[in-house]
Parts: structure tokens; C-alpha cells; sequence
């Protein structure tokens, strides 16, 4: 058959790869970098890394350094396998869309290129989750199905100080319209400066009911500046969460759900929180490679397609690593507002 000689795991590999990355909002403020032969990656953590340099004479000697990083762990890469199964009797079926006497048209190489889709918008939705959650909390938990319960595989964490989530009461709350909205982010702002050694809040993101209550605030109603929005280079579901710019920050909103392993639905961001966060600090995505036999290489996403004799049927799988990871542990600051 025709997906026996044209489908290889190498070029199934590649043409995943190709596809549009769906980048959402979260995995916008992450680097990816190049995949990595390895199984465990290096987590590197800073805090507070920043110190004189000292002043030397010209007869001294060089000064050692001992650098930003205060702490360094290996963590295992999560691994990620979808899969997708075909019929036989199913693909010799018309497919929609198209005439049975045009044979130009193959039903395999037209299920396989939809299932390529499938498993990547899968794998970036993975991505988005992960990276919003090492944004957010600070942390990342990885979860398995085994036997049908949900089991905590292990959780990333990278350290973000306690003092990086707060709990606004009484007066400050911003549904207060007396409460000091610039004052608030200021101090925070300048949290994150010193924790980054030096990397200053670019970005603030609000979940439902905090961009609610933040758009009627008598700090913002006439500072908040949705007339110059510059959407030109960013993703189309990014650009749509974009409401503008207030005191030096980009504004965003995102109510998005997603639904864990129990079903159950879980805020990418609460609607009660709003998340400040510097733009510049060191977050990338590292991705491990593949654990499969016909993975001849590093890859971002790995794909292959088999078959099998009875009950007939054709299968994609494709594989990813990725982690998200931020050397800069105090890069946010959680704030509930409400």
C-alpha cells in the first residue's frame, strides 16, 4: 500500500515538525530551544544572584566568580504519547469532501495529514498547560492513568518564594475603587526586580472577573491605552487576548479551561487572580529525546504510523518531551485581587 512506502517515521517526523505550532498565550512567554539527545534535563534556578564586582588593582589577580545559579537539579523529562487508530474499512470509504473518481485523492494520505494535525494540536495544548502552570504556581505536576486512577507522576518545582504569592484583603482589594492599583503592581514590580536581579514586571495577566473589575477602576478607566496595539507578530490566539497597555504593562486576559485527567475543568489562570510576570527573565522550553526505537534523533516531536493484521488497522503515535523551565525563579508574582 501507498502509506507503506511514503509514510516513514522520517518523514512523518517531518512533516509534524512543520506544522503551525498552535502557541497560546502562556507557551508565548517561553523560548523554545533545540531538542537535546538526553533523558533527564538541567533544571538551574536563581535567586537573588546578583553581586558587586569587585574593584582590582593592575597587580591583582582576576577575581573568581561563582556565577547567578544558587541551585541546579535533574529532572527527568516528561514523555508524551498519543495515538490514533483507522480502520481498514473506514478509509476505503468516500472521504468528505471528495469525488470516489478522482485519483489524485488518497483516504490514507488524507487520514494520516488529519491525524498529524490531531497529535499537534494535542502535544502544544500539553505545552500551554505546562507552561502555564510553571507561570502561574510556580510549579509543574505531571500526572499518569494507571488502571484507572490518576496518579501524581512527580512535580517540577522551581522554587518561587513564598512572598511571590499574595492574597490582597480588605481595602486593596481592587473591586475597592479607593484602592491604589498603581501602587499595587509597582510594589510588586519591584519584588520581581529584585529577585531577577534586575528583570522588571513587563506584563499583566488577569484572569475573568480580575480584568472585570481592573477595566471599571477609576487607576485605569482613562490610563488604560487600547489604541495602539501592535498584534502584528503575535499568534492569532494570542493577539486576540491582548487589551491594550496600562503604566508600562501589556494587558491580557485569558479565561480558557482545560480538563485534567478526572475530567474535571481547571483555569489556565483563576478568574479571581491576576499574574505580573517579566517578559525578559530566562524561560524556555527544553525538549528531551524521544524513548522509541525508530527515533533515530533529537526531535521536537517524533511520529510513525503501523499496521496491524487483525482486527485490520492503520495507527499514528507521536512522541514529545517537552519542559518548560525558567532559570529565574521569581519571575511572577500570583496576586488574588478579589
Amino acid at each position: 500500500m501507498l502509506f507503506r512506502s511514503c509514510f516513514t517515521p522520517r518523514v512523518l517526523t517531518g512533516v509534524i515538525n512543520l506544522r503551525p505550532v498552535k502557541h497560546d498565550l502562556f507557551t508565548h512567554f517561553f523560548r523554545p530551544l533545540d531538542p537535546k539527545p538526553v533523558d533527564v534535563l538541567e533544571l538551574q534556578t536563581s535567586l537573588r544572584g546578583a553581586s558587586i564586582l569587585p574593584a582590582i588593582t593592575n597587580y591583582a589577580a582576576g577575581t573568581m566568580r561563582k556565577g547567578e545559579t544558587l541551585r541546579v537539579d535533574y529532572v527527568k523529562a516528561p514523555r508524551f504519547r498519543p495515538k490514533r487508530g483507522f480502520q481498514a474499512a473506514d478509509l476505503l470509504k468516500t472521504q468528505k469532501g471528495f469525488s470516489p473518481y478522482d485519483p489524485r485523492i488518497n483516504p490514507v494520505e488524507r487520514a494520516i495529514a488529519d491525524d498529524m494535525d490531531a497529535h499537534r494540536d494535542d502535544i502544544d495544548r500539553m505545552v500551554e498547560i505546562m507552561c502555564a502552570q510553571a507561570a502561574v504556581d510556580g510549579r509543574i505536576d505531571l500526572y499518569d492513568m494507571i488502571e484507572g486512577q490518576v496518579v501524581k507522576n512527580y512535580t517540577v518545582d522551581f522554587k518561587r518564594p513564598a512572598s511571590h504569592v499574595v492574597v490582597l484583603a480588605g481595602d486593596a482589594l481592587w473591586s475597592n475603587p479607593a484602592s491604589d492599583l498603581v501602587g499595587t503592581t509597582e510594589t510588586y514590580n519591584l519584588l520581581i526586580q529584585e529577585d531577577t536581579s534586575g528583570h522588571s514586571a513587563t506584563d499583566l495577566v488577569l484572569g475573568k472577573n480580575a480584568w472585570t473589575v481592573f477595566r471599571r477602576h477609576p487607576d485605569v478607566k482613562e490610563t488604560l491605552d487600547n489604541r495602539r496595539i501592535d498584534i502584528g507578530q503575535l499568534a492569532p490566539r494570542v493577539g486576540a487576548k491582548l487589551n491594550g497597555q496600562w503604566n508600562g504593562l501589556n494587558i491580557w486576559t485569558y479565561n480558557a479551561t482545560y480538563k485534567d485527567l478526572e475530567g474535571r475543568n481547571k483555569y489556565y489562570l483563576e478568574p479571581d487572580y491576576a499574574l505580573l510576570l517579566a517578559g525578559s527573565a530566562e524561560s524556555v522550553i527544553e525538549f528531551a529525546q524521544p524513548v522509541d526505537v525508530k527515533c533515530e534523533g533529537p526531535a521536537k516531536i517524533f511520529a510513525k504510523q503501523f499496521e496491524q493484521e487483525d482486527p485490520s488497522g492503520i495507527f499514528t503515535i507521536a512522541e514529545s518531551r517537552p519542559l518548560p523551565m525558567t532559570r529565574h525563579c521569581g519571575w511572577t508574582v500570583k496576586i488574588k485581587v478579589l
